[in-house]
């Protein structure tokens, strides 16, 4: 099992209630020459959520995600709003797929999560499956919302609990995290450790365009730093 398996029961809480529809007027407000209509790819797909706002706007769409219980969720949510899953289960640097997409996603600081050589090998990769002149979106945590996450916090609700506890340092974060979970007559506890990595503009910049990807918007939206690029790799 991975990191993720074990909150995905509860990750939609871990997100703080996220408004992915707020967020995606954001981005194509910003952004109004984004493809209207086409294949969609989130990559990172957590439970779905995204999917599921992408479908309801008239996209067809495709999810990664490493986490198998992340995925089964996701499966559940998307068949409960009237939607197919199209769920694929891989690392991001390893990603392989079929086709090609018109718009690619990558949301709530995934790229954070990944190390600076998966990082590189994951955007190298995605251009393959990127249309050419095709977009990809993502978001990165700043080091100010770094910092903020700092403190003790505690999700609870019926079935289940989750403390996160942060520590920022030599840029990185710490996110501690324990979750107790109600599994018939007991809880059951569970302990993980997840490193989330610092990137800057510049930097993200740097990789984007060594990948063949043009940075074509950067802006703000809560915390984050949300980049709009496109494929503009030129083949021989």
């Amino acid at each position: 099992m991975t990191d993720y398996d074990y909150i995905a029961a509860i990750y939609d809480e871990y997100t703080d209630g996220f408004d992915y529809s707020a967020y995606l007027d954001r981005i194509f407000k910003k952004a109004p020459y984004l493809p209207k209509k086409g294949l969609a790819l989130d990559c990172g797909c957590g439970t779905g959520t995204l999917i599921c706002e992408l479908e309801k706007r008239g996209y067809s769409c495709t999810g990664v995600d490493i986490s198998p219980e992340m995925l089964e969720t996701a499966s559940k949510k998307i068949e409960a709003n009237g939607f197919e899953p199209h769920l694929v289960c891989q690392p991001l640097e390893k990603i392989d797929l079929y086709g090609a997409y018109d718009l690619c996603f990558c949301t709530l600081d995934t790229v954070n999560h990944l190390t600076t050589n998966k990082l590189s090998a994951f955007f190298r990769r995605l251009i393959n499956f990127t249309e050419p002149n095709g977009y990809f979106i993502f978001d990165a945590k700043t080091e100010a919302m770094m910092r903020n996450a700092t403190r003790l916090r505690i999700t609870d609700n019926e079935d289940s609990t989750l403390i996160l506890d942060g520590r920022f340092a030599n840029n990185r974060l710490t996110n501690y995290i324990t979750v107790f979970l109600n599994e018939g007559e007991k809880y059951t506890r569970y302990d993980s450790i997840i490193t989330e990595n610092l990137y800057k503009r510049n930097d993200l910049r740097t990789v984007l365009k060594k990948s063949g990807f043009e940075t074509v918007e950067v802006f703000a939206f809560k915390g984050r730093d949300v980049f709009i690029a496109q494929n503009k790799r030129i083949f021989a």
